[in-house]
């Protein structure tokens, strides 16, 4: 009980700016997710003072125990039989996309001297990624937030230069498509860029970004890995097997669960079960997408803003030369494939 009294202070404030999240989200049509940290690192340095520290306990349980939650229900967007749809040469493809993003971020950041868990971070995907990564490898709040914010300056920048790029090396609508949605990490960066180009490229962007979730448990326990190998000596390493979060192996169950119920709905002509089935898909969107949010403001709440700012040129800086390695390895497996 001493420990749920200690939580509530900051569980309440993080409900109440959740509140204010949403509210601000619709009223000036800003994204969700985003306003949800910066919204949590406002408050935290500006309003709360020395009086912060009192929060601290509820901020920690949304980010140790709320967010784990959120990234197993992110599983709902998962549908397995979409690599069916894509073939064998698409998912080739998406496979060796997340592969060049997690390892040229993880390599980009020892090159410019940044921490190779940074690079693992921002190379892993969007912010639900981040999030999974984060967690597996135990970085701090302010780490998670220079993340996203790197995140967001690769992705402003390469959603507004990628169509002229595609343009440039004569890339058809199907080649715009795969290179956009292959090389970007977030939904909010990808729409724009792939709408730019034609309707048509942007729904094939859109299936790109979602089969590369479906390989986000292999990214985890590549990280895992390597978390695990610093921590360990080779022979202890030989002896011991790589332990996953449960949120990672719920997510790959809540995968499959909903890819088996998704493929019930093409097999059994019973409208209340199609109904069903909407339903449950909408309430674990929903119930991933607000706790995210909850977990978001509780780590916002932590970061002091004065890191961020003092980190914020070689930010830029390691951004910016990541996202031209990214393109230009991007546009190279785009030529080699198609």
């Amino acid at each position: 009980m001493r420990m749920v009294k200690k939580d509530r202070l900051g569980l309440g404030l993080t409900a109440v700016l959740l509140v204010v999240t949403i509210w601000i989200s619709k009223k000036f049509g800003w994204n969700e997710i985003n306003t949800a940290l910066m919204l949590g690192i406002v408050v935290g340095n500006l309003f709360l003072g020395r009086k912060a520290y009192k929060f601290y306990p509820g901020f920690n349980f949304a980010n140790k125990k709320i967010l784990p939650i959120a990234i197993t229900c992110l599983g709902v967007k998962v549908n397995y039989i979409i690599l069916l749809d894509l073939g064998v040469k698409i998912i080739g493809f998406v496979f060796l996309m997340v592969v060049m993003l997690l390892l040229t971020g993880k390599y980009v950041a020892k090159f410019m001297g940044e921490k190779e868990e940074f690079g693992l971070l921002l190379g892993s995907g969007g912010v639900a990624s981040i999030a999974g990564t984060s967690e597996v490898l135990g970085e701090p709040e302010e780490e998670f937030a220079l993340a996203i914010i790197a995140m967001n300056i690769l992705g402003l920048t390469a959603m507004m230069i990628m169509p002229g790029i595609s343009r440039f090396l004569g890339f058809d609508s199907t080649q715009s498509a795969l290179y956009i949605g292959g090389t970007l990490s977030s939904f909010i960066h990808i729409i724009p860029a792939a709408y730019s180009i034609g309707a048509e490229s942007l729904g094939l962007a859109l299936l790109i970004k979602t089969g590369k979730l479906l390989f986000f448990p292999l990214v985890l326990i590549y990280i895992a890995g390597t978390k695990k190998k610093k921590s360990t000596d080779e022979k202890k390493m030989e002896k011991k097997k790589i332990k996953l979060p449960f949120f990672v192996k719920g997510f790959m169950v809540v995968g499959v669960i909903f890819t088996a119920l998704q493929y019930g709905t093409e097999k059994i002509n019973l409208q209340w079960y199609i109904d069903g089935v909407r339903y449950l898909k909408l309430i674990f969107s929903y119930t991933f997408k607000y706790l995210l949010m909850f977990a978001l403001i509780g780590i916002g709440g932590k970061i002091n803003i004065r890191t961020l700012l003092v980190n914020g040129k070689r930010l830029i800086i390691y951004s910016l030369v990541l996202m031209v390695v990214q393109l230009a390895l991007g546009a190279g497996l785009v030529k080699m494939f198609y």
